[in-house]
């Protein structure tokens, strides 16, 4: 261990100096380590598409045809299908055609083959057509035939069989593989690894069942968020959402009176100090699920010295949100309430309650909300969520696991009228960082998101587009 500087520990001014300096060093330290492991994951992610292909093993042990042997089906579907071949000049891409299907074919009906089996080549031009070539005859109607005797015929069988035949192999051993492991279940039962314990059978059918049943209660439940003012204690108008049909009822004056009809409908009810409301109305709510949306937290200290910083709910939603003024001045509010303009007081209330209902979605996606001010950036837990509720981490690994496409709304909360308008469309192919989401966009283009910068996730609708994502098989499980 390093001995102290003598001067720093007789001069009591350096001490603090010291030990800012070891702070700062320790957090230089700990960013560098995070930088270095996302740097690691993108230059794999985003090295050159040749070299993004799925590992192939270095040798083959099938002995290739000899280059008299014409080219198979299978053996142009596996050098082609979803494969960078950019190298492979069109004039051998239609060659190795003709040659596996030994059928005149012209040059549009070629292109539109290869088309069908890879995006990453050279495409048909008016520089690389077949009369630049001997490898073809020319027929009746442009149709296009083999050459036999042509000079390059027998290298361009070899350019073919070296990019398909590692993936020959490959698909050989994958097919073993699971012959062997469908070998390994018609064996004996004595043969087979021991079972559990019964008791731990029926431990496991519990669990499942029990997953399986909140999950429906989450699915089900029917959830408002309320938004009162001028005070939680003493409503004189409010607004309230319905977040399953996403729709919004305001309430002014004598009709507040109506609220307590419409909140025995739902199950799960949130707000800003939601309880003194509930209370102020006379409902009753011990058979529901009461969610406070004020802050877990109500100061942070900033400094040694004792300076403090005051959370409100306003810096709350922001910071989590992004909104930039998510609930409206109380004295601005008093002043509709007391001028009688009803129509800006309900414009103002529902855009406060829009801004509510983004902060608790945002919650129980997380497990948690954020402070960020200046170059305060933190998080605090919640417990929002119903037990059912899949949680933002399950549903990206799920999108991992099943390679499913996703949108994503990101940076500010969704719009209400359309909250998926600025959603990104993505796949997940890493989640090893612990502060960042590694994703590919439609254009193969790698993408590091933030956990925290996500707002919304869904599945992709069923009706969209088919993207070609063979660049995703390196993040795939290797056999």
């Amino acid at each position: 261990m390093a001995k102290p500087n003598p001067r720093i520990s007789k001069d009591p001014q350096l001490r603090p100096v010291a030990r800012a300096a070891r702070g700062t060093m320790r957090d230089v330290l700990r960013r560098k380590v995070i930088d270095l492991r996302l740097l690691r994951t993108l230059l794999r992610a985003t090295g050159p598409l040749d070299e993004r292909a799925e590992p192939r093993p270095p040798t083959s042990p099938f002995p290739l045809p000899a280059d008299d042997v014409p080219l198979s089906v299978d053996e142009v579907e596996a050098a082609f299908r979803d494969q960078a071949v950019t190298r492979l000049p069109w004039i051998q891409q239609a060659a190795a055609v003709l040659d596996a299907r030994q059928a005149p074919m012209n040059a549009e009906e070629i292109e539109a083959f290869l088309a069908g089996l890879t995006r990453y080549r050279e495409k048909l031009g008016p520089r690389n057509g077949p009369a630049k070539s001997a490898l073809f005859l020319p027929g009746e109607g442009g149709r296009l035939t083999l050459n036999p005797t042509a000079p390059g015929l027998a290298a361009m069988r070899r350019a073919i069989r070296e990019l398909s035949q590692p993936v020959l192999v490959q698909r050989a051993q994958r097919a073993a593989r699971e012959a062997r492991r469908t070998d390994a279940q018609r064996t004996a039962p004595e043969a087979q690894r021991t079972p559990p314990e019964p008791r731990t059978v029926v431990r496991r059918a519990k669990l499942d069942a029990e997953a399986q049943r909140d999950a429906e209660i989450a699915r089900t439940s029917r959830r408002a968020v309320l938004r009162a003012v001028p005070s939680a204690a003493h409503p004189r108008a409010a607004a309230l959402l319905d977040v399953g049909q996403r729709s919004i009822q305001t309430f002014i004056g004598r009709d507040v009176a109506e609220l307590g009809g419409l909140l025995a409908r739902f199950d799960v009810i949130a707000g800003l100090d939601i309880g003194d409301t509930l209370r102020a109305m006379g409902f009753d709510a011990d058979r529901r699920r009461v969610v406070d949306l004020g802050p877990p937290q109500t100061s942070r200290r900033l400094s040694r010295t004792g300076r403090t910083l005051q959370i409100t709910p306003e810096l709350l939603i922001a910071g989590t949100t992004r909104i930039s003024r998510p609930l409206g001045e109380p004295e601005r509010l008093a002043r509709y309430l007391s001028g009688g303009d009803h129509q800006r007081l309900a414009r103002r209330i529902e855009s406060d309650v829009k801004a509510l209902h983004a902060f608790y979605q945002y919650g129980v996606l997380h497990g948690s909300v954020r402070l960020r001010l200046g170059s305060i950036d933190e998080a605090f837990a919640i417990d929002w969520a119903l037990p059912g509720d899949v949680s933002l981490h399950q549903q990206l690994k799920s999108a991992r696991e099943k390679c499913a496409a996703v949108d994503l709304v990101i940076g500010a909360a969704p719009g209400w009228a359309d909250p998926w308008s600025r959603a990104r469309r993505v796949r997940v192919v890493d989640l090893s960082l612990p502060e960042v989401v590694l994703t590919r966009d439609e254009e193969g283009d790698v993408l590091p998101i933030g956990r925290d910068e996500i707002q919304a996730i869904r599945l992709a609708p069923d009706d969209a587009a088919q993207w070609a994502w063979n660049e995703l098989r390196i993040w795939d499980e290797q056999p």
